[in-house]
């Protein structure tokens, strides 16, 4: 049987289990704040509005390639705007490399783009920067961040988690036969 690579975060909270799980992959979300590459498509440019709007008012710097950074402006959205791979020096590769980006988020949609995504996911990969490609991937670190700014991370066995299972069960059944009495 091969490994695929899985790992599992559990919490209480959704944004605490991400973080977890991302940490368990070696993916170690900015918590302190820091820099964001975004290359979304026009598709998931409406979804991934209001996500940034939460990330730039934890302190996040934006920065966007052309089509992302016109659309967030357009709606208020404070971004700096950074060149694709090909368009400009320095580039989206270039950034990376230099070390000033802290997070990725690049939604690929098309040839082209498959062509700037395997650029910047290598650039990424090999500079430990991590990085997002689904727009509910996004939304997941977003409320990590969150989680792992508003209180400590826990870790709890497996065990440890059953038996709280099994006392909050044996709760609910107390409370449910008392009531039918």
């Amino acid at each position: 049987m091969r490994s695929t690579g899985e790992v599992m975060g559990f919490d209480d909270s959704f944004g605490m289990a991400i973080a977890k799980a991302q940490a368990s992959s070696g993916n170690l979300l900015p918590v302190k704040g820091g820099t964001l590459v975004v290359t979304v498509n026009d598709r998931d440019k409406p979804t991934v509005t209001p996500i940034l709007r939460r990330f730039h008012d934890m302190g996040y710097r934006i920065v966007a390639t052309r089509g992302t950074h016109a659309y967030l402006t357009r709606l208020g959205i404070p971004c700096e705007r950074v060149f694709k791979k090909g368009e400009g020096r320095p580039d989206i590769v270039d950034f990376i490399v230099s070390g000033e980006v802290d997070l990725l988020i690049n939604t690929p949609l098309g040839k082209k783009s498959q062509y700037d995504d395997y650029a910047m996911r290598r650039a990424a990969i090999t500079h430990g920067v991590p990085y997002l490609t689904t727009m509910s991937a996004t939304s997941a670190a977003c409320d990590a961040l969150i989680a792992l700014r508003s209180r400590r991370y826990e870790v709890r066995t497996l065990q440890e988690r059953i038996a709280q299972a099994q006392e909050r069960l044996a709760g609910a059944e107390a409370r449910t036969a008392a009531a039918g009495d």
